[in-house]
């Protein structure tokens, strides 16, 4: 979609891995979306962004960044996805989130549990999520960390990019 804006947690350990699939099978990658768990989606349009910089800021400066794994993996109608150990973690940073931005609700208020995933394969048919699954579950777990928050938007043509990085807290993270 052109001209939207989400909140991110991007995953960099798992790009070797999963890049190539992403980009074969989830158009989001093409569009330059990275290896994430969406945190809150939509965000607010992308010309009144400047103004939620601040405020965004400090609310990630309150997170404490945190260890996970991938564990599993896991689907939703024609979409293979990597569940993570610590999801109730990324339900309370949504949650929290939603409660600084109430007028944005996750996915729009289509869904009713957040259920913290990241998509590898999407809107494709059994046999290919059968595929995906068999590649990827050699690879876990994947141990990762949560450290940093991205905002990002996308212009007319629908290509995202990153407009803004918040690093969380500094915690215990090996």
């Amino acid at each position: 979609m052109a001209n939207e804006s989400a909140i991110i947690l991007p995953i960099p350990e798992v790009e070797p891995i999963v890049g190539p699939l992403r980009l074969k099978y989830d158009h989001a990658a093409q569009l330059g979306v990275p290896a994430h768990i969406t945190l809150l989606y939509p965000f607010c349009p992308p010309h009144m962004l400047p103004g939620q910089i601040d405020a965004l800021r400090d609310v990630c400066a309150s997170i404490e960044a945190f260890p996970f794994s991938f564990t599993e993996l896991r689907r939703f109608p024609a979409t293979a996805y990597l569940y993570p150990d610590s999801s109730e973690a990324f339900v309370q940073i949504t949650r929290t989130l939603v409660k600084r931005w109430p007028d944005y609700k996750p996915y729009g208020g289509s869904i009713s549990d957040i259920v913290p995933h990241l998509t590898v394969a999407d809107r494709v048919d059994v046999e290919t999520l059968n595929a995906v699954e068999g590649l990827l579950r050699r690879h876990l777990p994947i141990r990762c960390v949560a450290k940093e928050v991205w905002l990002l938007a996308s212009d007319d043509q629908g290509m995202w990019a990153r407009r803004a990085l918040f690093p969380l807290a500094s915690g215990k993270t090996a």
